[in-house]
């Protein structure tokens, strides 16, 4: 029976941490998300870049060109599929502000999560250690 207490109090354990894992890898994936959004937004709201309208454009591989911008326009956004829309600049800031809130919201409920799992996983680990500790006190008290 105590095997079997073991058994259970072990996966437990594993199954605490790999979800205290998977959502620190989901917090990683919406930060790096969250600092593209940003950067949009910045370049969307940057003064030197509406003055200078020249800037550096990644093509791939550490490759960038020289570029002109057009910031009277409209922008074109991806929709998927390699479709494009266009949109006012000022929607553009005002999505990307609501969307960058949201994922703040995101990470704050998975941080809030992880702490729960984590307290749960820290109590269970200290049940655990102690129960270990009270049974190896038994068996010399037995001897």
């Amino acid at each position: 029976m105590e095997n079997e207490s073991r058994v259970n109090v072990t996966e437990e354990l594993n199954y605490l941490r790999s979800l205290i894992e998977s959502i620190d890898g989901q917090v990683n994936t919406l930060i790096r998300g969250l600092e593209e959004l940003r950067k949009a937004h910045l370049a969307l709201t940057d003064t030197n870049l509406a003055v200078s309208k020249e800037t550096r454009v990644a093509i791939g591989a550490g490759i960038f060109m020289e570029a002109t911008l057009k910031l009277d326009g409209k922008l074109l956004v991806p929709i998927g599929s390699d479709i494009f829309i266009h949109e006012d600049p000022a929607a553009a800031r005002t999505r990307l502000e609501e969307n960058m809130k949201e994922v703040e919201t995101s990470i704050s409920g998975l941080n809030s999560q992880r702490d729960e799992i984590s307290r749960r996983y820290d109590t269970i680990l200290a049940a655990a250690q102690s129960q270990s500790g009270e049974n190896r006190d038994v068996r010399r008290n037995q001897k």
